[in-house]
């Protein structure tokens, strides 16, 4: 998560975190032959390197798909990093769902992509079909919570672009909304992992971490984070906020453990903290493809028929959306062309 969500610079009405990983650039050309094998070009740039190794999981050496890194400069005077991708899979082989390597224990956490080609003979020639669908991404429940934190932080947002005067009292008041918010964000993680590994256990053992997560609410210490914050709006400085989110979530992440542990109830707390990390985890992936530009190209054998792309050009047809189409939606990749006989 990032603590506490993403209003902490308030600098701006928007009060964007500033330690948010920057957006991608994703071009992706998917070369399909009439043998039925299939080639995937990969690019992804950045101008934060980190961007390309946090985050959503991209191709690494020593994969299946052979990779290459390194830099361009813009006119601009701007260094942007780039990392490309390439990999042949044969006819008859599942085409991949994700970037993610095999084994790899957040896989389901990454964006997901399942792809298909399916070749069909008719009286006229041989079909293909080229199928892609992007797993929708939840992002609904956060996104209404932090909707409300926004609404009633961007008065003091714009007062604090406007100039007036504030002190501890407002940065106070603020540091109760953002803690609020925080806390409610981390709850349905919470929840979404105790109903996967406890789906039997009653509802008071649940109840218990609500009401420790209540009391933490209640008894954070305010006057403290409202002098850091004070002052860190003033200077900006991200360290303060990676400090913050790191103490923030290892506190919360105690208080909802230790609720579990005592009860009778449940027995184990390992399944559920695991669960609980992988939310988290799938979340931050989600925040950090909403800002991610998307350009799939896909090039046919034949003549292509059908297809529901943005646009065709001769052989081959193009998708471009942005991540936030991700958000609780899927979307799905159509292409079907024909060779003849």
């Amino acid at each position: 998560m990032r603590f506490p969500g993403r209003l902490l610079t308030l600098t701006a009405a928007s009060m964007t975190l500033a330690v948010l990983t920057g957006c991608l650039e994703r071009k992706e050309r998917i070369i399909v032959s009439g043998d039925g094998s299939v080639e995937i070009r990969l690019l992804v740039e950045g101008e934060d390197i980190k961007d390309l190794d946090e985050g959503d999981k991209l191709p690494q050496p020593g994969s299946l798909w052979e990779v290459k890194r390194g830099t361009r400069d813009t006119p601009e005077g701007k260094r942007i990093n780039r990392l490309e991708a390439m990999r042949v899979i044969p006819a008859g082989v599942p085409l991949p769902s994700s970037f993610a390597p095999r084994g790899d224990s957040l896989e389901q956490a990454y964006l997901r992509f399942p792809s298909a080609l399916r070749i069909e003979q008719r009286s006229d020639g041989w079909y293909y079909h080229f199928t892609r669908t992007y797993e929708p991404r939840e992002y609904a429940q956060i996104g209404f919570l932090q909707g409300i934190a926004d609404e009633q932080a961007s008065k003091f947002a714009q007062n604090r672009e406007e100039g007036a005067e504030l002190g501890l009292v407002e940065f106070k008041g603020v540091s109760e909304v953002l803690v609020k918010f925080a806390i409610a964000k981390i709850e349905v993680f919470a929840r979404q992992a105790f109903l996967e590994t406890n789906p039997n256990t009653p509802q008071d053992a649940w109840l218990a971490v609500h009401d420790a997560l209540e009391e933490l609410r209640a008894g954070a210490d305010y006057e403290r984070l409202a002098v850091i914050l004070k002052g860190a709006g003033q200077d900006d400085n991200s360290k303060v906020f990676e400090d913050l989110e790191r103490e923030f979530d290892t506190v919360t992440t105690n208080t909802i453990v230790a609720a579990l542990a005592a009860g009778a109830a449940v027995a184990d707390t390992g399944a559920f903290r695991r669960r609980f990390e992988f939310h988290k985890k799938a979340f931050e992936i989600t925040e950090d493809l909403g800002d991610d530009r998307f350009e799939v190209a896909v090039q046919m054998p034949g003549t292509i028929i059908s297809h529901n792309a943005d646009r065709q050009a001769g052989d081959s047809v193009v998708w471009t959306f942005p991540g936030k189409m991700l958000y609780d939606r899927k979307v799905e990749l159509m292409v079907t062309s024909r060779v003849g006989n």
